[in-house]
């Protein structure tokens, strides 16, 4: 027991340091708050406790260097490193209180663009608080000196011995503290996100983790270039494409919708649900109960995913966007606050908008995408305690079910707007047996019978909602985030971005088919007109209902961008190859006018994300 206690007590000068990274953030928070926040509330303790687990990833990850510096006694470089350490937080602290005056958000993307003019920015920064600076940048290296002569003192040389009997538990410790999490998602935005507004945010979190995830983003948002056309044509394009008429460079005009009354809305988006399992697209007898529900739906014979991964479906579902390649704006920069999402006109009208998911939602900065634009409560699998079947990657399609209908009944008659991810239909397809009869041409434990479980959860989750008289004031619309074949090295073929889609509502008796192709970023439009909603939207995307595009441009694995076409779809590789084929794959004639208008997409969703006129 002596020996063990010695051995830790090693280690006590990295409690101290954390001690006071914890109480310098909490030191700076206060003040954040006092400067920005309107008033003190309890959002303002729950900001601090986030704000704890924001420093302790940023102490634990500079702190392995550290750590093994210590370890083998290399005391001089240990005190230099931790004091250059904390002399760069100290200084980017203190710039934060500028960066929030100016932009009210922790330096981000826009720190890091700014920084490519470091010339001028000085001079301006200097112009606004030089008497700030004259007081602040003395005082800073007095303490950094300080701080110095403390470290000199408690990094000492010490029993390597000792030190590296413990090293292996501190890396796990240290490890668990950079990630904060044992969950599935990295660190990202939705880690200090538990707030819609974004100034209780942005005082959680911590301002070197927001750089360097700033760095992160950016680094992957590099444009690919597929041809030449300017910003303003692309937009004039598109706007002719999709019948919207305004005087300025934007998708913003007024959707009256067709249908008499507002109505709450249910949004399930399905994991993996292609056509190939989807009896009405053709595919294997898998899905009876959607096939019974297009008898009273809008149902779409040619929906199209725009990506690969679930966060490229969020992303075009949510917003009637088309994201910009190659970066999904559930994880884009400029995207993270103050853009559009479906959830922010509902929010105009009334509704109460939530979002539920029986995974981590932290997963692909999901939570912190949508808690930040318009969505107001997230729910994900830590809220399923006590629910009977979890699974892998969270807990079962029933399960996300009930969970949806607790929350429904907590509406207590308010509009709400609940938007659902499933997840028993994703690998490894561990979802409750014994519920369905088997589909014997295929693998008990594969997709095609997971695909089974999902659509009879899907049965089961209406019949309730009929028993309870719901869907006389709900529309329920189910729409896939993609197929199961994503993982191709060719933008061919096409139907791996197939998907099924379809509006349940009280209006569609017998059902009505849509037989045009359509893209995902349709469907938030649509959702808006069946739901009798009239506003200013900036979509891309129409509602099928009053513009009949017959056209979706899809991103595949390669980079390649796919413009589907009635007759033909033409392939974007890069700025000089543009490729053009019939349905039967064979290369055929481009057409100039075709291609033009496959680039507006792509270079008008730039040119709006670049300038953030998606609001």
């Amino acid at each position: 027991m002596h020996k063990l206690l010695e051995i830790l007590k090693e280690y006590r000068p990295m409690l101290k340091f954390w001690l006071i990274f914890i109480a310098l953030g909490m030191g700076f928070r206060v003040l954040l708050s006092a400067l920005f926040l309107e008033n003190f509330n309890s959002d303002f303790f729950i900001g601090l406790l986030y704000g704890v687990r924001m420093d302790t990833m940023f102490f634990s990850a500079f702190s392995i260097i550290f750590l093994f510096l210590y370890a083998l006694n290399f005391t001089l470089l240990a005190r230099i490193y931790y004091t250059l350490v904390l002399f760069f937080y100290l200084l980017i602290e203190i710039s934060t209180v500028t960066f929030m005056d100016k932009f009210l958000t922790r330096p981000n993307y826009l720190f890091i663009e700014h920084l490519n003019n470091y010339e001028e920015i000085f001079l301006m920064v200097w112009g606004l608080y030089k008497f700030y600076l004259i007081f602040l940048i003395p005082l800073l290296l007095f303490v950094t000196f300080r701080i110095y002569k403390y470290f000199t003192k408690n990094i000492q040389k010490g029993s390597i011995k000792y030190r590296l009997i413990f090293l292996p538990i501190m890396i796990i410790i240290l490890g668990l503290g950079a990630r904060s999490s044992i969950g599935m998602g990295a660190p990202n935005q939705s880690f200090y996100t538990f707030s819609s507004n974004d100034t209780n945010n942005e005082i959680a979190n911590n301002s070197v983790f927001s750089i360097i995830y700033a760095i992160y983003q950016v680094s992957n948002e590099k444009f690919l270039d597929y041809g030449d056309i300017s910003a303003k044509d692309a937009i004039a394009n598109v706007k002719r494409l999709n019948n919207i008429q305004n005087n300025e460079n934007t998708f913003k005009r007024v959707q009256h919708s067709g249908f008499a009354k507002e109505k709450n809305i249910i949004l399930v988006i399905l994991e993996s649900f292609g056509h190939e399992h989807i009896g009405y697209l053709g595919g294997t007898p898998t899905s009876p109960n959607i096939d019974a529900l297009t008898k009273e739906s809008l149902y779409f014979t040619k929906m199209y995913a725009v990506g690969t991964r679930t966060s490229w479906g969020v992303s075009s579902v949510t917003t009637g966007l088309y994201p910009t390649p190659p970066r999904e704006f559930v994880k884009a920069s400029k995207s993270q606050n103050n853009f559009y999402t479906l959830a922010r006109t509902l929010k105009k009208h009334g509704y109460e908008n939530t979002f539920l998911y029986s995974g981590d939602a932290n997963f692909d900065n999901m939570s912190g995408f949508l808690l930040s634009n318009g969505y107001e409560h997230i729910y994900d699998k830590k809220s399923f305690s006590g629910y009977s079947d979890p699974c892998t990657w969270g807990y079962s399609d029933e399960n996300l079910y009930e969970k949806a209908f607790e929350l429904i009944e907590k509406s207590e008659g308010k509009p709400f707007f609940l938007t659902m991810l499933t997840m028993s239909s994703h690998e490894p397809f561990d979802y409750p047996r014994g519920r369905v009869e088997p589909y014997k041409k295929a693998k008990l434990n594969g997709f095609a019978n997971s695909m089974k479980y999902s659509d009879y959860a899907i049965g089961k989750f209406m019949k309730k909602l009929k028993e309870k008289g719901m869907l006389k004031n709900t529309i329920v619309a189910f729409i896939a985030d993609h197929t199961n074949n994503t993982y191709t090295s060719t933008a061919l073929p096409i139907s791996n971005n197939h998907i099924a889609a379809f509006i349940v509502s009280d209006d569609f008796h017998g059902g009505k088919a849509y037989n045009k192709i359509a893209s995902q970023i349709d469907f938030a439009p649509t959702i808006l007109d069946i739901a009798g909603v009239s506003d200013t939207i900036p979509t891309m995307g129409t509602s099928v209902l009053q513009n009949q595009r017959d056209s979706a441009l899809l991103l595949t694995n390669n980079k390649s961008v796919v413009y589907l076409l009635e007759d033909r779809f033409i392939v974007y590789k890069d700025n000089t190859q543009h490729l053009t084929y019939d349905y039967n794959k064979t290369l055929i004639e481009n057409n100039a006018s075709q291609i033009k208008d496959g680039l507006s997409y792509i270079y008008s969703s730039k040119y709006l994300y670049d300038n953030r006129l998606y609001k």
